[in-house]
């Protein structure tokens, strides 16, 4: 009975923590790059581009196609944003109307930053169509 007891209280040896993988590092950096928060992607992409991390090909990709698929967005959007408003103010509902059928847009090209960075994050490289083939050259270097 004693025996019993005491094979009962024995526990096991606890599971030491694993140790930090740099595995997951490039599929990380990449997925940061993305991420459409107060700046996030632009600061993680130049990092990336700017220091030793651009050797790594898969970083180097995602903060490439990031950084232009950002500029493209901006490039469009802000003057559709600034230009249907201020339509909107100077001819009153037409052009409000217009300025409400430019907001989806901008969610569509917060969405697909998300996707990119879910993406990223699994460890594939999602190739935009223009900036994804651009990107790529600019990683091979």
């Amino acid at each position: 009975m004693a025996e019993e007891k005491s094979a009962k209280t024995e526990k096991p040896a606890a599971a030491s923590p694993a140790p930090a993988s740099t595995a997951d590092d490039p599929k990380l950096f990449g997925a940061l790059c993305y991420i459409p928060f107060f700046a996030i992607s632009l600061i993680v992409s130049l990092f990336i581009i700017l220091t030793e991390k651009k050797n790594d090909k898969f970083m180097a990709f995602h903060a490439w196609q990031s950084l232009l698929f950002s500029l493209v967005v901006f490039v469009i959007l802000v003057p559709l944003y600034f230009g249907t408003f201020l339509v909107g103010v100077v001819s009153g509902g037409i052009g409000m109307v217009l300025y409400c059928l430019v907001i989806p847009l901008g969610f569509i090209a917060f969405v697909a930053m998300l996707f990119l960075a879910y993406k990223a994050y699994l460890g594939e490289k999602f190739k935009l169509p223009v900036v994804g083939d651009f990107a790529e050259k600019q990683a091979n270097k």
